[in-house]
């Protein structure tokens, strides 16, 4: 699996059919385990055409707690409504 945001990423399987139909992107059926089969979209796996061409993440919840951290630390320190700052201010 090449697309990050799949549940499968980074797992390899044994290919046992690919279908293209002729107005889809087509599924690839997958060896999974105990005799199970998984039937994987095309556009999630290296056998794609495009598969290398577009970038796509995944964020997890840790990146965006990481990613909000600063917005917390920056609460309270900006007051909601400024104070005027001379005669010529307009107010609101």
């Amino acid at each position: 699996m090449t697309d990050p945001t799949h549940p499968l990423f980074g797992r390899r399987f044994q290919v046992l059919s690919v279908g293209h139909p002729p107005h889809a992107p087509g599924h690839v059926l997958v060896a999974y385990r105990e005799g199970l089969r998984l039937r994987i979209p095309v556009p999630a796996t290296s056998l794609s055409a495009d598969s290398n061409t577009r970038p796509r993440t995944k964020f997890t919840r840790a990146a965006l707690l990481e990613l909000f951290a600063p917005v917390k630390e920056c609460e309270g320190s900006c007051p909601a409504l400024p104070d005027v700052s001379g005669a010529a201010s307009p107010t609101l």
